[in-house]
């Protein structure tokens, strides 16, 4: 479907935006317990959130580019004017496409599993304030933006900086929320 470059940038794609879910996520759900005094962020802890954020993101990311791909096959069949669209997605393509998207949603899961665990497992060994582990995940956010920038042929100052916003903006909801 696409050339091997292009497949290894989609690839870092969902790499960065499984990384970036996961953040954000993890910034969401304990941002109020690793601000508030006396309260501490354990490993045990760490590892639910980044199963409670790898998994979603396994369905979510695996529906919406196995769309994307049949959507793409089917408008393929439609420009060579094939008399039964369906067959060129339900054939070796369709199948192609499912591994692909299994591949890249798996991928796209670990990834959020690994981008909430690890500003969490910062946050469970530095005694005191979480304020450090929130710092270093926004600015990763930041450079994740940068990476969003490069896989999109964008701006990768703004994408960067609106992912560093978007970190900022969730901790701050997480904190006034107080999930966990």
């Amino acid at each position: 479907m696409m050339s091997k470059h292009l497949i290894r940038r989609e690839r870092l794609f969902f790499v960065i935006t499984g990384l970036v879910e996961g953040m954000l996520t993890a910034l969401t759900l304990v941002a109020g317990k690793m601000l508030r005094p006396g309260e501490s962020i354990t490993g045990d802890l760490a590892l639910r959130i980044g199963l409670a954020a790898g998994f979603p993101t396994v369905v979510v990311f695996f529906t919406a580019e196995y769309a994307r791909q049949r959507q793409e096959l089917l408008h393929m069949a439609h420009q060579l004017n094939l008399t039964r669209r369906e067959r060129l997605a339900d054939g070796k393509l369709g199948r192609q496409a499912w591994r692909e998207s299994s591949v890249s949603a798996l991928v796209a899961g670990l990834c959020s599993f690994g981008g909430a665990v690890v500003p969490l497992a910062i946050a469970s060994v530095i005694p005191g304030s979480g304020w450090p582990a929130i710092v270093v995940t926004v600015g990763c956010l930041g450079g994740l933006g940068a990476g969003v920038g490069y896989t999109a042929a964008s701006c990768k100052l703004c994408w960067g900086i609106a992912l560093m916003v978007a970190g900022g903006l969730l901790a701050a909801l997480g904190y006034f929320l107080h999930v966990i």
